[in-house]
Order: structure tokens, then sequence, then C-alpha cells
């Protein structure tokens, strides 16, 4: 049943009570009893024990095709979320209808799965509430046919079948006296309308009479939508790069629109790999994992009670003598430099950096991370952010750095990363797709940090700028073909931005055993342009060790420190 009154509650109560009202045995016991229905009224209200249901559709990366629960306990920061959660109702249709629960049953992963199963875990670990999902996806399918309210002859429609899952369901909770409340729908779709230019440029009206027919059938107009981005890391983000910027324009009109919808980056999220080292169509396991944790933090920002955040700001003056030179340092790239799959938990599995767990209180930290989704205010203290539970070498090489110059001087660096990017992103002349353009917020970061800094009182130059050149470069062959001379460009043009001709510019090679084709095509590249370029410095990184997609926890915490050393010997502080 609806959320109901207090006083349908307060009658529900007594009614429970039959055989006490309804005898009527005395008036003191009437009122005892009255009085205790108010009691359990407010217990309720107080304990928020009103079921929120969640309705999740979509198409293959809401189904969760390529996630696989025998590999969630692979990723540390999710060990244990794949087991069953038996207090929150999952109802759902999948695909052509063989996957169903007919009716109510409770949560845990099926053959794949979703981001129910980590949003779901968040909300209720968070929002002390019940959570019902009820789901329905299936890949492969477009706003304009399938998901049509107006069933047309061509497509599966799912709108029927997906109003009739709903009611259903509902109606199942009004037969268990089950308390409830639509709380709101979480969406990933897209991939196949962006793919026809003949559908795309319609999406925006599609959505949007998809969302009001929505709310009309179930009486629900204030039904809040949560729309997630379809993710630019993927091969969409490449051979459709253009198509998948129309979708984009499509979505943030329908948003605009609509003060009731609310949006969900995704860009930044892990994105499987094909053994072909192709960037894979789905999220895989991790990405489903992280996705379902940014679907509740949208959530709970939303009703009020946000993921937590640590304040790791300096809560007084900065840790550096007053007008004392700070040397200032910027990390810039995409996968392995934002981190992904570093996990901060395992940095004590390795004896000479376990101290990097910790925050390291004498070096200055700004940043960025996976195009601005997670962004500092202000300074803070080295260490890890607790974002996605991964870190980048910024830890390594703070702490290199540190060690190794005068303790009067400070050190800042400052991260400006986005795992989801490609080449033609940092381009200095800007991208067709204006939302993908992040050279003028590098600029723009980079420039205020120094002027904060200076402001301050400090005496303060870029000391040097560390790059690690991009994984789908490496793979995509017109981003490979162009990677040096697009490297080159963006040296070129920072140096005049930030008034600072000379700027040492450090390169990480890529990983020789990385999945990723072309890896002597693109190495041979960065070689050549470092060796052509004064102040380009290329750091080699095959001596090092590599997991599966990236480096690593124990990769990257050693990456970092070969950064160290390599400004270290260009400043003469270590022997070449």
């Amino acid at each position: 049943m609806p959320e109901a009154s207090l006083s349908d509650l307060k009658l529900t109560s007594l009614s429970k009570r039959a055989t006490v009202t309804r005898s009527l045995r005395t008036s003191i016991v009437a009122v005892l009893s009255f009085a205790s229905s108010l009691m359990i009224a407010a217990r309720c209200e107080a304990a928020d024990e009103i079921t929120r249901v969640f309705i999740l559709a979509g198409q293959s990366n809401m189904v969760g095709s390529d996630a696989y629960p025998k590999r969630i306990d692979e990723f540390p920061e999710f060990r244990g979320a794949g087991a069953p959660q038996e207090d929150v109702l999952y109802s759902y249709i999948l695909g052509n209808g063989d996957e169903s629960s007919k009716g109510w049953v409770a949560l845990k992963p099926l053959s794949a799965f979703g981001p129910e199963i980590t949003f779901a875990r968040r909300v209720r670990q968070q929002a002390k509430c019940p959570v019902a999902i009820i789901k329905s996806a299936v890949g492969g399918t477009t706003v304009a046919f399938d998901w049509n309210p107006d069933a047309p002859d061509k497509g599966q429609k799912l709108y029927p079948r997906t109003l009739q899952l709903i009611r259903d369901s509902l109606k199942g909770l009004e037969e268990r006296g089950i308390r409830y409340r639509l709380e709101g729908v979480l969406w990933h779709q897209g991939e196949n309308d962006m793919l026809d230019r003949n559908l795309y440029k319609q999406y925006a009206e599609g959505l949007t009479k998809l969302i009001a027919r929505l709310r009309a059938d179930l009486k629900a107009p204030d039904l809040k939508w949560y729309i997630a981005e379809v993710s630019e890391k993927g091969i969409w983000g490449m051979d459709h790069r253009s198509n998948l910027g129309i979708l984009h324009q499509q979505q943030q009109q329908v948003l605009k629109a609509d003060p009731l919808l609310r949006w969900v980056p995704t860009s930044h999220l892990a994105f499987e790999v094909m053994g072909s080292g192709q960037p894979h169509y789905h999220y895989g396991t991790q990405g489903q994992l992280q996705m379902g944790e940014a679907f509740a933090a949208a959530y709970l920002q939303e009703i009020g009670n946000p993921v937590p955040v640590a304040d790791r700001r300096f809560s007084g003056e900065l840790p550096v003598p007053t007008k004392g030179r700070v040397r200032l340092f910027a990390l810039v790239g995409q996968r392995n430099m934002e981190g992904e799959d570093s996990h901060v938990t395992e940095i004590q599995q390795f004896p000479e950096f376990e101290s990097l767990a910790k925050d390291q209180d004498h070096v200055l930290f700004r940043y960025s991370l996976g195009g601005g989704v997670r962004a500092s205010k202000d300074w803070e203290r080295l260490g890890p952010v607790d974002f996605l539970g991964s870190f980048g070498p910024e830890l390594s090489f703070g702490a290199r750095i540190r060690k190794s110059i005068d303790a009067n001087e400070g050190v800042a660096i400052i991260k400006f990363t986005h795992s989801g990017a490609q080449g033609p992103d940092w381009s200095p002349l800007g991208s067709a797709e204006s939302h993908r353009s992040l050279y003028p917020k590098l600029v723009s970061f980079l420039n205020e940090a120094q002027a904060d800094l200076i402001r301050r009182g400090y005496t303060s130059q870029f000391e040097g700028l560390f790059w690690h050149t991009g994984e789908n470069d490496t793979y995509f062959g017109p981003y490979l073909k162009n990677n040096s001379n697009a490297l080159k460009q963006l040296i070129e043009q920072l140096r005049k931005d930030l008034k600072h001709p000379d700027l040492p510019v450090f390169i990480t090679e890529q990983h020789k055993n990385a999945p990723w084709r072309n890896m002597a095509e693109i190495n041979a590249g960065l070689k050549s342009l470092a060796q052509a370029t004064p102040g380009v410095s290329l750091i080699e990184t095959s001596q090092l060790p590599h997991a599966k997609l990236h480096f690593g926890t124990e990769g990257t915490l050693r990456l970092g420190r070969e950064m160290g050393d390599a400004y270290l010997k260009s400043k003469g502080v270590i022997a070449p």
C-alpha cells in the first residue's frame, strides 16, 4: 500500500488489536490501545520504515552485461558485495523475459548484475531505510522504438511490459502489508539511439515522452529520474565520438527542461577492456560496482544525506615558512595517472610504502579527478583522497621529493586527471564536443593554484609537469598516429599559457605489458618527441610491476618514485 497518513496508521494499529477493540472490554483498555497506536506510528516515522522503491531501467549496461559475480571479490573496495541482501526486495524481468523473478525475492547477483547491488547496499547502510528494487532492462534497445510508450510495431514494446512489472510488484507489496513510496527511476540507456543518425537527434523528445508517460501512468507526477551518462571511456567514445557528443547534448536538453531530473557522471568509472586491447562496450564487473555507488551518491545527495567526505584541508597556515619557496609540480593524464586499479587498501602490503596510506602533512595537494567529478576547494594534505578507493603516483612522488629537498622549502602537487579522456579532449584547439574540452580547465586549474600560493606570500614556480599518455590513444588508430604531434602542441601551449617557456616536462612510457595494442609504436613516438624537444624527458616504465590492465598498486607506487627520481636527477640532487 502507498505511504499512509498518521490517522490511517492509528486505525490500522487499532484494527490489529481486534479482540480488544471489538469487545470494548473497558474504556481504559481502549484508551491504552489508542495511545499505543500513537507510539507505534511515531516510532515508525522516526525509524523511517517506509520502503523506498526504485525502478531501474535501460539497456545492456543496466542489465549488467559482462559483470560477473565470481569476480566481485577481486576488487578490495567491494569484497563481500556479492552476498545476498536478504533485507532488500528485488523484482525483475530481463532480456526476453527468461530471467524473471515472478514476484519479490531477496536481492543477489544473477548470472550478471547491474548497479542494483552496490546501490542498494550503500543506501541501506547510510539512509537506514528499507529498499525495494524493480528492474526492467534489455540490451540493444532504443528509446525511439523499444521504450516508446506508444509501442510502435517496430520495437520490443518494453514500456507496457515494464509498466505491468511495476504495477504487479507494487501490488505485491500491498498484499504483504508493506508501506512504500516510489522514490526514483535509475536510467542508463542511449547507446543504440546514438548509433543511428536517424534517431539520435530525436532522443530528447523520446526520453521526455517516456518520463512524462511513466509519471502519469504511475500517478507519480514528482517522480525523480537519475540519468547516468553513457561512458566516454568505452569504444563509443572513439569510433562514434561525434554521435556520442550529440547524445550528450540531447540528454542535457532533457535535464535542463525538467527540475526533477539528476545527472550521474560515469566516464570516470572503470570500463572493461577486451583481450585485444580494445575498450569494451560494457562497464564490466568493477565498473558496475562503481556505478551503483555513483547512483547511490546522487540519490543520497538529493535527500540531504550525502556520502561523508573527510575534510582534509589545512586548518590553519600552510606548513611552509612564511615568504618561503614552494616547489610546484603538475601531474596530468588519464587512466594510470588517475590511478585506476591501484587500491589504497593494498598499500600496506608493501613495507617500504606503507606510510603512504596516511596523509603527508608537509606536502600540499590540489586535485581535479575524473574530469572534475571530485575536486579540492583548497590546499589539502597529500594523501589518499577516497576517490573510488584508488590513488595515483602522487603519493610516492610527493614523499620522494619531500624527503630529498631542503626542509624549509615547500612541496605542492597539483593533479588534474580524467581516466575517461582521449587525445582530442586535451587539445589546446578545443574539441567539437565542447563538454569534453579539458585544456581550458587544465590551464585555469594550474594558474589558479600557483596564483593562490603567490597571494599567500610564497615564491612559487612550476618545477615540472608530468604526463602519462592515454591508453585509448594507444589502441585507436587515428589517435595513435597523432599522439606525438598532439602532445607536442599541448606542451608548447602550456608553456605559453603558464608563462613558463622552459617548463620541464616529464613523459612516462606506456608499460610494455599493458593490454593495449601498439605499445612499441606509441613509446617510440614518445621517445622521439623527448629527443627532439628541449626540456622534455622520457621516463621508462618497462622495469616496473604491472597488473592486468594498469600499473596496479605496486606499479603505481614505484611509478611515482621513478617520477620523483627523474626530477631529482634533472636538478643534480641525485646522480643520473
